[in-house]
């Protein structure tokens, strides 16, 4: 499936984009935060999102962690180079993660699967509120030194050891 426009809200000046490499996932969380008004963009992969943000740059990013091809750190980390401004939500199946993931720049908050719908909408709600807080171009928290590659692969190897109950 191609990155898609899902949903189209009301309000023009905040979008989110849903990265997920489940289709499933990607429906789920939009349905569940449409009725917040947002416009939704859905991509499956780390690349059709970055193409997603080329053409329509979104203020909230749910991310899953786990994608085949390039991870969730791997976007993440694009996607706070490239788009500073844009509140990352990391969504997973892992229920610890690890610090040096949760306290990256831009990283507001994460999501364990499976969903609480309030849970999602409030963590959604919150970033769309510190998102409008913030000047145009300030990042959602203060900027750190960038994670060179070598920080980037202990992530990717953190949760070799817990199952991914999704």
């Amino acid at each position: 499936m191609q990155p898609a426009r899902l949903i189209t809200g009301k309000h023009s000046t905040i979008r989110i984009l849903i990265v997920d490499d489940e289709e499933s996932i990607c429906t789920v969380l939009a349905r569940t935060v449409a009725p917040l008004g947002y416009p939704v963009d859905i991509a499956l992969d780390a690349e059709s999102a970055l193409d997603v943000m080329k053409e329509h740059p979104a203020d909230v990013a749910l991310v899953d962690i786990r994608m085949p091809g390039h991870d969730g750190a791997w976007l993440i980390e694009h996607l706070q180079a490239t788009y500073p401004a844009t509140a990352i939500i990391i969504v997973t199946g892992i229920q610890e993660l690890d610090p040096r993931l949760t306290l990256r720049p831009g990283v507001v908050g994460y999501l364990t699967k499976p969903f609480e719908t309030t849970k999602v909408r409030e963590i959604v709600q919150q970033a769309v509120i510190l998102v409008r807080s913030l000047p145009t171009d300030a990042p959602p928290q203060a900027m750190s030194d960038p994670m060179s590659e070598h920080e980037l692969e202990d992530l990717r190897d953190i949760d070799l050891d817990k199952e991914d109950p999704c």
